[in-house]
C-alpha cells in the first residue's frame, strides 16, 4: 500500500508537459542589462534538459559603478550572483576593477570601472540566462541572486556588454535547457 501511494505522490507531483518555446527563440526580456524580475511569479522547480553544445561565445560586461564601491559591488557578486550563473552553466572568468597604470592617467574622481568577464555555451544559452528561474528555479538561490542584482543595479552608473566569439581554453561551460515542466504541490 505504501508503494501504491508512493507511486501517487510521485505522478501528483510531477506532471510535464513539452516546451511551446524554440531553445533557439530569444526570451521576451532579452535586455542585457535587467534580468526578468517577474519569473518568481511564474516559475518553480527546474528539471533541466541534456546540455546542448553550441558556438562557446564570451562575454565582457563594463560597469561605472559609484567611488569606491567595487568592494561591495564584487561581495554581491561573488555571494548572491556567480553561484547561480555557475549552476545554469556559465562560466564566470572574473571581473576586475580598472586600476591606473603606473606613470599613467590617474582613476576618475567620480566613478570606478569594472569589467566581468564571462563565458557561456552559446548566444541562446546567454540569451536564456535572462530568464534564469527558468532554468534554475526559483528557490533560495534565485532570491539571493535577486537581491545581489538589486545591490549591483544601486551601485551602477552605466553599463554595457560586448559579445566575443573565438578560441577559448578547457573546460568550457555547460547549457541545460529547462523541459518545461510544470509542477504541482502534492496533496
Amino acid at each position: 500500500m505504501r508503494a501504491v501511494f508512493a507511486a501517487f505522490l510521485l505522478f501528483a507531483s510531477c506532471t510535464t508537459s513539452p516546451a511551446t518555446t524554440p531553445a533557439a527563440q530569444l526570451p521576451a526580456n532579452n535586455n542585457p542589462i535587467q534580468m526578468n524580475r517577474d519569473a518568481a511569479a511564474s516559475r518553480g522547480p527546474v528539471r533541466n534538459l541534456a546540455a546542448q553544445s553550441g558556438e562557446e561565445i564570451v562575454t565582457i560586461r563594463y560597469w561605472k559603478i559609484k567611488k569606491g564601491a567595487f568592494p561591495q559591488f564584487m561581495q554581491a557578486s561573488q555571494t548572491g550572483i556567480w553561484p547561480f550563473f555557475e549552476k545554469i552553466g556559465a562560466r564566470i572568468v572574473g571581473m576586475w576593477q580598472v586600476i591606473p597604470p603606473p606613470d599613467g592617467k590617474e582613476a576618475s574622481p567620480n566613478y570606478d570601472e569594472v569589467y566581468l568577464t564571462t563565458r557561456y555555451a552559446s548566444v541562446a544559452h546567454w540569451a536564456a540566462t535572462r530568464d534564469a528561474a527558468a532554468m534554475g528555479g526559483d528557490g533560495p538561490d534565485y532570491a539571493a541572486l535577486q537581491a545581489a542584482l538589486a545591490v549591483r543595479q544601486s551601485l551602477t552608473i552605466e553599463t554595457k556588454i560586448t559579445f566575443l566569439q573565438g578560441a577559448t581554453g578547457p573546460l568550457g561551460p555547460v547549457y541545460l535547457p529547462g523541459t518545461g515542466e510544470k509542477f504541482v504541490a502534492a496533496p
